[in-house]
């Protein structure tokens, strides 16, 4: 399903498996067989899909159960929420992007992409969004594939060739704090069996891959107040 090529990013994370242990208990040590993607999700995946000129999509894992403004979420599920990069920005304030999130895995609340890249996107969904403990997930970003050709030394990010909707994505693994407790003091999960690092990628993938194949046919949206 995936071909990986990873490139060169302007500022090398540091990869600090020596220094620290991998978690042994929870979901790093207990993989699930698959992520549970909520309507949520698969609709701001369809959203991404249909302006990928002005958003991108910042990701995240619970890897407990969290309770948030909106609702209480299971260990082990994929949340995908977009961001607006400056082409988007230019369409002001007044345009309605019908951005969702969850309230649980098949309802939904109505709220507005996040504007702009002034903190870290994963941090920011989960402070300002679900309004839930950032420390309880792991972070990565979606986006248009990668330009350039497979680097190996610079595995930070990769190429899915084809999802079921038919297209390809790019994918970032790293987040500037979010992955560090879970994966060994690793800003990016680690591309091998280090702290499980392929198992999740293989995992997020098959979850970016269920978002893209279609929207929830039990969903319901309501304005946030």
């Amino acid at each position: 399903m995936a071909g990986a090529s990873a490139l060169s990013f302007a500022s090398l994370p540091k990869f600090a498996a020596a220094q620290n242990a991998c978690v042994t208990s929870g979901l790093p040590a207990f993989l699930p067989t698959r992520l549970t993607v909520d309507c949520a999700t698969r609709r701001n995946f369809s959203i991404y899909r249909r302006n990928p000129t002005y958003m991108g999509l910042t990701g995240c894992v619970s890897m407990t159960t969290v309770k948030g403004r909106y609702g209480v979420y299971p260990a082990g599920n994929l949340f995908l929420f977009p961001w607006l990069n400056a082409s988007g920005l230019a369409f002001g304030v007044s345009k309605d992007w019908q951005t969702v999130l969850p309230t649980n895995l098949t309802n939904f609340v109505a709220m507005g992409p996040i504007r702009g890249w002034t903190a870290p996107l994963d941090e920011y969904f989960c402070d300002f969004q679900l309004v839930v403990p950032w420390q309880s997930f792991i972070g990565f970003r979606v986006d248009v594939p990668f330009p350039g050709k497979i680097n190996p030394l610079r595995p930070w990010r990769t190429n899915v060739d084809k999802l079921s909707d038919g297209k390809p994505v790019g994918i970032e693994w790293t987040s500037s704090n979010m992955n560090r407790p879970w994966f060994a003091g690793s800003q990016w999960i680690p591309p091998t069996d280090d702290c499980k690092g392929n198992a999740w990628r293989a995992l997020i993938i098959d979850g970016i891959n269920q978002a893209s194949a279609g929207l929830c046919q039990t969903s319901s949206a309501a304005p946030v107040r």
